[in-house]
């Protein structure tokens, strides 16, 4: 379950009826509870005086219309309900496994919303570092990994921050003054801000365009890359490579459509077919999308 801010319904405060809320995660505590209106951005404050225990309940009494449900449990798990309907009558709400948001987890910091996106190819995000001057010390997110093209929930107070993000080969990336709250709400973290980027290892070929090529394959070395032109003319072929994880090379090409086949050290294959412009910088990530299955089976011998 993915919890998102949609469209606004305002409630109708003259109107509250019992809202009870049921912990029926098993063997773990709900720490934390906030509900709060669909369309506010303010989330607000903990509804819970105390744990809520396995198999027990809370009762709340709430206004008609549609409200978020946030709940966060003692191994920091959360669980999402977004624009749940509350009616003029009594209702009743399990908190189970059903509604845990492992695609996109929420960390709670403050009231307002920011949506960090791993927008890097290949490479997952360990550690968050969020600072700013409101804060006595800085804010360390290290128990999720943010894996290429999800997402993570943090909930901060009101202020300006700067965040490191390091991802799981160890480099860092950085970005500042983002303000929260935001109408937009929403950071990426792309190539572009590694600190301190490391220099391409070497530059092969004499065409007019480059291609930058990217080991993209967190926990493989490219030892191989084959690059052949559609057009049948010679390619380049580069064996005995050491093209570490996060590194990358530059191969100068004339425009054509291309095929490059990368082959790491344990033999795995990744082949991509591209077109080179002339005189333009292409950047091509060599990532596991790319990997090509053997589906054969293996020849086994037989001593007559």
């Amino acid at each position: 379950m993915i919890l998102t801010l949609l469209s606004v319904s305002v409630p109708n405060r003259s109107c509250l009826h019992d809202f009870v809320l049921i912990n029926e995660v098993r063997e773990v505590e709900i720490i934390s509870l906030y509900i709060w209106g669909s369309g506010q951005s303010d989330k607000g404050d903990n509804r819970l005086i105390s744990s809520l225990q396995p198999d027990s309940s809370i009762t709340l009494s709430l206004p008609s219309g549609k409200c978020n449900i946030l709940a966060f449990d003692e191994l920091r798990n959360s669980y999402g309900i977004a624009e749940n309907c509350q009616k003029n009558a009594p209702d009743t709400i399990t908190i189970d496994l059903e509604y845990i948001t492992f695609g996109r987890p929420n960390v709670d910091y403050g009231h307002y919303v920011l949506n960090l996106t791993n927008s890097l190819y290949g490479f997952a995000l360990d550690t968050l570092i969020l600072s700013s001057e409101q804060l006595n010390e800085n804010i360390v997110i290290d128990d999720f990994r943010i894996f290429p093209g999800t997402s993570i929930i943090i909930w901060l107070d009101e202020g300006i921050y700067s965040i490191n993000a390091v991802d799981q080969i160890g480099r860092t990336y950085s970005t500042d003054n983002i303000t929260v709250p935001t109408d937009n709400c929403m950071v990426s973290i792309v190539n572009s801000m590694v600190i301190n980027p490391e220099p391409p290892i070497g530059i092969t070929g004499c065409g007019s365009g480059s291609l930058l090529i990217e080991n993209c394959l967190p926990t493989a070395e490219i030892t191989e890359l084959q690059i052949i032109p559609q057009n049948g003319l010679d390619g380049i072929f580069l064996d005995n490579l050491t093209l570490q994880s996060g590194a990358s090379m530059v191969a100068k090409l004339n425009p054509g459509i291309y095929s490059i086949t990368a082959t790491d050290e344990f033999g795995a294959k990744y082949t991509i077919s591209f077109e080179q412009q002339d005189t333009d910088i292409t950047r091509l990530p060599i990532t596991y999308e790319s990997l090509q299955y053997d589906f054969s089976f293996p020849i086994i011998s037989r001593e007559q």
